[in-house]
């Protein structure tokens, strides 16, 4: 078995870095005796560094939120890469987003490949923050994607409709892309009994609220909650969310102790992220583990993992009044929710686990390597 490096914008080993992704590689990796080392692709400038960057920049950004995007920032950042690869003792290195890619240079005797998540033409395409980025960066930004996809030597996909994006609108080889999933995040599979006339509906996000589709799930909550008043709206996420967002049946907590949150994907009786941009979603997986069937927005990851609605509900536009007729669904039925439950349970827990996703990782690049 070879042994390779993992690299993130930010540390693989703190479980806090990009939704806890690269700790959980990282985990399974030293489970297995293959990791060699592990890289913080992140360049900090200094204080004399970032006031230069900002003078030779400031035509090309709108705000912080384009400077990790564009070239400068990659360069610096892909620069530092290469040279903690080449002072590694493995020359495999496994990438887990784009941004510490591509190299001005292709370092020789490397072999760099790439666990993705989505790409920047489904980003952009589907982001309610685009009014943010100039349109010389969503430029630059497109070619350096393809750059990077075309310099790496395999790419491991999340999801489905990841893979085919790259092959459709990147023309990626096929034959350069393996599927290989996701585990589960921090919440675990609950295994006892769930009461699904209780009527608890959740709805979870740590941050970007409009793209995981908050604003339509508290206009659709209003509608439902007026026909049927024995619903009850869960919100959990960022500690504003207590002060911000108010209504009849709604409660709502910041952030709270895990064995908190765990509690409440207990009690829950129905998961709901109709989100708008959601590259993959892995509190879907979280709630389908914890017997919640799913509701979200047919688009992006949400057709696969709800096996097109088979363990949830799908809407197909940003529509509250069908998402409305959704709710009230729902809960006509308990007993029909409570079949979704248990067997988006069961798919959920044999399809996804971070030691299949890294099985998967490893088939492929042993197989190149030898």
């Amino acid at each position: 078995m070879q042994k390779i490096n993992l690299c993130s914008l930010g540390d693989p080993t703190n479980p806090k870095t990009w939704s806890g992704t690269p700790f959980n590689l990282c985990q399974e990796l030293q489970k297995i005796n293959c990791l060699a080392n592990t890289f913080s692709s992140m360049v900090t400038p200094n204080k004399y560094v970032r006031i230069l960057l900002g003078w030779v920049m400031k035509s090309y950004y709108k705000n912080s939120a384009d400077v990790e995007r564009g070239f400068l920032h990659r360069y610096l950042n892909s620069e530092l890469v290469k040279r903690l690869t080449e002072n590694s003792s493995s020359n495999l290195t496994l990438h887990t987003g784009t941004l510490d890619l591509p190299f001005s240079n292709f370092p020789k005797k490397q072999k760099h490949y790439l666990y993705c998540d989505s790409t920047w033409n489904l980003w952009s395409s589907y982001s309610t923050q685009m009014q943010g980025y100039k349109s010389r960066l969503l430029k630059d930004a497109e070619k350096l994607e393809k750059k990077s996809y075309n310099q790496v030597e395999h790419i491991f996909t999340i999801s489905e409709y990841v893979k085919e994006n790259l092959i459709n609108h990147y023309q990626i080889n096929p034959q350069k892309i393996t599927v290989v999933g996701t585990g589960l995040g921090v919440i675990k599979p609950y295994l006892g009994t769930k009461d699904y006339s209780n009527g608890k509906i959740l709805f979870a996000a740590k941050g970007r609220f409009e793209d995981k589709g908050g604003k339509l799930v508290l206009k659709a909550f209003e509608m439902a909650s007026a026909i049927n008043p024995d619903m009850e709206l869960i919100i959990v996420g960022q500690n504003e969310y207590t002060e911000r967002l108010k209504g009849k049946n709604i409660k709502t907590y910041g952030f709270i102790p895990i064995e908190e949150l765990q509690n409440i994907f207990n009690e829950c009786s129905l998961f709901l992220m109709p989100a708008i941009n959601e590259p993959w979603g892995l509190v879907y997986l979280e709630a389908l583990a914890c017997k919640m069937p799913i509701i979200g927005l047919n688009r992006n990851s949400f057709p696969e993992i709800s096996q097109n609605a088979k363990y949830g509900f799908g809407l197909d536009d940003e529509d509250p009044e069908k998402l409305c007729k959704i709710l009230l669904e729902a809960f006509s039925d308990n007993k029909k929710l409570e079949e979704m439950g248990k067997a988006g349970q069961e798919f959920c827990l044999e399809k996804f686990s971070w030691s299949k996703t890294i099985s998967r990782i490893m088939n492929v690049i042993n197989n190149q390597v030898e």
